[in-house]
């Protein structure tokens, strides 16, 4: 029996894929056991698992952006949850530890050093965070999504996998209900909130002006906790002048698939799973990065896909016309659209194994 020991993180960005390797790696090798590490304080709710993976928390807080007290909280805690993971690692004696990255990751990894086990890396960033950064130090493989990442790591230990998404099932759709999705990430966008409120309306009166026999346009709008009555009430007003125009607030959308596949155009900031679904569900999109993301990570995130015309990158300062025209384009003008959409189709057309499926077989090939 083959056990694993994958550290989660507390963001979706890292459990959602370390959710699909777990999946991957179970129907690649029945005689795996795999069991997970989590924070105590996540609040991100883990999926219901097939097999009842056992999960274990542990007491861990960020290190990164952090205050000078928090920071040094942050390093009396890494002690303890270098302990606390040492006790879970010896207790499971798992053989392969894997993680995405993020504070709860270091130290599962720093005990897993310890006592001398295998460790393996999921990066989905240009640019690794310090967690990552201080594991590839004694770790065996690097599993990269952007060629960005090899300037941070030993390029031996690289191989380019793409990143894990969550699994979904791809349904194909005739003609798309919603026009425009908006994604802030699992804990939403408020500068994203508040610069989609500043284009709509200009872009619902250029579809007016255009002559466009658009008889609906609706969006769909994923605000993050404490910004839906702020939103509802912005778009009530906007539909007031604008009959056609429909919309869908939620905090935190749990169908994202459905989503994906039913929209036009995507709206979000520039994390690696949402630009790894964006492509894989084969959506143009338009990428805003956050402006202060670690070493500039989602900027470089959203660079590198902008290169192979996979999307379309709009900087926060940006202007408002600026951005309205790029989404326009890619609702409207059909040589921008068909330029992404045969971009996409190529990129999707490369691989046939998923990135979860080749990282389970990076890992799991070296144990036979």
């Amino acid at each position: 029996m083959r056990k694993i020991l994958i550290a989660l993180g507390s963001t979706g960005g890292h459990i959602f894929p370390a959710i699909s390797l777990l999946e991957a790696i179970e129907e690649k090798s029945i005689e795996s056991e795999i069991r997970l590490v989590t924070n105590y304080e996540n609040k991100i709710e883990i999926p219901t698992l097939k097999n009842n993976n056992k999960v274990y928390a542990i007491n861990s807080i960020g290190f990164i952006g952090k205050s000078l007290l928090l920071k040094a909280k942050s390093l009396a805690f890494l002690i303890f949850s270098i302990m606390q993971s040492t006790k879970i690692i010896k207790n499971y004696k798992p053989e392969i530890i894997v993680g995405t990255g993020g504070f709860v990751f270091l130290p599962v990894a720093l005990a897993g050093f310890i006592l001398k086990k295998k460790i393996y890396i999921i990066e989905g960033n240009s640019v690794p965070g310090l967690s990552n950064r201080i594991i590839s130090k004694f770790c065996t493989k690097i599993f990269i999504n952007f060629n960005e990442s090899k300037n941070y790591f030993k390029q031996r230990k690289c191989i380019n996998t793409g990143f894990p998404i969550r699994k979904k099932n791809i349904r194909e759709l005739g003609n798309k209900k919603v026009d425009i999705l908006i994604l802030g990430g699992s804990q939403g966008s408020a500068f994203l909130n508040n610069k989609f409120m500043n284009v709509i309306v200009p872009l619902l009166n250029k579809i007016i002006a255009s002559n466009s026999k658009e008889k609906k346009f609706r969006i769909i709008h994923q605000c993050g906790p404490n910004n839906k009555i702020k939103l509802e009430e912005f778009y009530k007003k906007t539909k007031e002048r604008f009959p056609f125009f429909n919309f869908t607030v939620s905090e935190f959308i749990r169908n994202i698939d459905d989503h994906f596949q039913e929209s036009k155009i995507l709206i979000s900031r520039a994390g690696a799973s949402t630009i790894s679904e964006s492509i894989y569900f084969k959506i143009p999109a338009v990428f805003v990065p956050i402006e202060k993301s670690s070493g500039n990570h989602q900027y470089l995130n959203a660079k590198e896909i902008c290169k192979e015309n996979l999307s379309l990158m709009s900087s926060e300062n940006e202007s408002v016309e600026t951005l309205l025209n790029k989404i326009y384009n890619l609702l409207y003008n059909e040589n921008e659209r068909n330029k992404i959409l045969t971009a996409l189709e190529r990129k999707n057309s490369l691989s046939r194994q998923t990135a979860a499926q080749k990282i389970a077989w990076g890992i799991l090939n070296d144990f036979e």
